[in-house]
């Protein structure tokens, strides 16, 4: 079907969050986008919602890609902002300064995404306006989560998203395995 043709999806409304990344050619940057990577994969099987990477858009917002969870929204937008899941994903990402902010959108299926709001993590960060984001662009995200992981075997998410940042040093190839962006 073509996309001028198509209507927004009138159900159940799609809640985009997008956490920037870090430039990836520095340690420190390649260190703060892994612990974002174990600290959201493991958020994945509390949400139950879709995990994956943006590439790197054209702003400036977005310009080393995205982390992002996607699921059907299950609250009025005005309430968003108060949801325990999102208040405690803030608070550990601000906790090590893992990004500047957190962007949230509304997504009906077709054309722009609507920006709802922009969480500040870092206090001193400068905070980029919102990017636009076409909601193909949201379809076609890298699946950040290819493996089911059984319950029994959760210490594999819950140890690297409790190490602190400091502490990972992912290598070139491990790194390369979940954010192959060339830039």
């Amino acid at each position: 079907m073509d996309t001028e043709q198509q209507q927004a999806y009138q159900g159940y409304r799609m809640l985009t969050v997008v956490v920037p990344l870090n430039p990836h050619h520095t340690m420190q940057g390649r260190q703060r986008n892994m612990k974002m990577h174990y600290l959201m994969r493991l958020r994945t099987y509390r949400l139950r919602c879709h995990y994956y990477r943006l590439a790197p858009q054209q702003n400036t917002a977005l310009r080393h890609g995205a982390l992002c969870f996607r699921f059907k929204r299950r609250c009025k937008k005005e309430a968003l902002l108060s949801q325990d899941w999102l208040t405690e994903l803030t608070a550990k990402l601000e906790g090590e300064e893992l990004t500047p902010c957190v962007y949230l959108y509304d997504d009906g299926g077709v054309g722009d995404a609507e920006h709802l709001a922009t969480i500040r993590v870092i206090p001193h960060a400068a905070i980029p306006e919102a990017p636009t984001i076409s909601s193909a662009v949201i379809r076609d995200g890298f699946d950040m989560n290819p493996t089911h992981v059984p319950y029994f075997a959760h210490q594999m998410l819950i140890i690297p998203a409790k190490m602190p940042v400091e502490a990972l040093h992912p290598s070139d190839e491990s790194y390369r395995e979940w954010f192959d962006f060339s830039e």
